[in-house]
């Protein structure tokens, strides 16, 4: 009887913590920097603060691990929030599920209605320096209470009830298929990128062009419209196999500098071996614009 009432009042008080109310998609966010946990689209791994836009990458699918811990797994494409090692300032990333004890986390109770979110290894989320900017990486830190470690769940709704999130028939605890968006139905993120079952590759709406890692179209992709472009490439996605033109995009000028500057080369039409077309860079592109 005492440890079916200890672990009543555990589950209780776990679901009290900083606006968590059990397993469900939330937005997860810091009353310190006003920004929210985000998934990177551009790589899909990395775990960065940005303002709250109400997107896929921005949602987590919090579901139960056992033992009062939780699995924290992005909406965009279901990978894990983990941490890569048991040092301080070691920097989360968005991982393939695989139930390691690197993706597992738990809520206990900060200041002000607050939760920290602590891993197995006793690390909690942390914001480097208390920092308020936009796209600054987060990382895993021992745990101290402080402003830059509190976080608040907000609902981002889209579950449709206790473990209905957006997965596939389950095959046992924690062992589902995510569909978004390399799955049916072909979700988009915010520029229109989703990946369509079909052909087996990443596409978007609207006018745009897609960098993909292989040849031929295949792999992870980074996108940018005719609106955006990209004055920072992100460093993490070096390797490009091919690139693929949609909608009225008729050209992207590639550079290998930020901020579109240094040596460019001029693409016209779809790649299907970028490097190729690439020969005039010194370096892997790092900034475009796409016309």
């Amino acid at each position: 009887m005492t440890r079916v009432t200890l672990f009543v009042l555990f589950s209780i008080a776990a679901l009290a913590q900083g606006g968590f109310r059990g397993e469900g998609r939330y937005e997860i966010f810091s009353p310190l920097s006003r920004k929210v946990l985000d998934m990177d689209r551009n790589d899909r791994r990395t775990v960065i603060q940005y303002e709250s836009r109400r997107t896929d990458n921005q949602a987590w699918d919090i579901t139960d691990a056992g033992g009062g811990y939780y699995f924290i797994r992005n909406g965009m494409n279901g990978s894990a929030l983990a941490v890569q090692d048991d040092r301080n300032s070691s920097p989360l990333a968005a991982e393939p599920f695989n139930n390691s004890p690197a993706q597992q986390w738990r809520f206990e109770s900060g200041q002000d209605s607050t939760a920290i979110v602590i891993n197995r290894n006793g690390k909690a989320i942390d914001i480097p320096y208390g920092s308020k900017n936009n796209g600054i990486k987060l990382n895993s830190y021992g745990r101290n209470g402080e402003e830059n470690q509190r976080w608040q769940f907000q609902s981002a709704g889209g579950t449709g009830g206790r473990g209905q999130n957006r997965y596939d028939a389950p095959a046992g605890r924690g062992q589902e298929r995510y569909d978004a968006p390399a799955g049916r139905g072909g979700q988009r993120d915010g520029d229109g990128v989703y990946f369509d079952d079909r052909d087996r590759m990443y596409k978007m709406d609207g006018d745009g062009v897609c960098f993909y890692r292989e040849r031929e179209f295949r792999g992870e992709a980074v996108c940018a419209t005719v609106r955006t472009g990209r004055r920072r490439w992100n460093n993490s996605f070096t390797d490009i196999g091919s690139v693929k033109f949609f909608g009225r995009a008729t050209g992207v000028q590639v550079f290998d500098r930020e901020e579109f500057r240094g040596n460019s080369v001029e693409i016209t039409g779809d790649e299907r071996n970028f490097n190729r077309a690439t020969r005039g860079l010194r370096g892997a592109p790092q900034s475009l614009r796409v016309y």
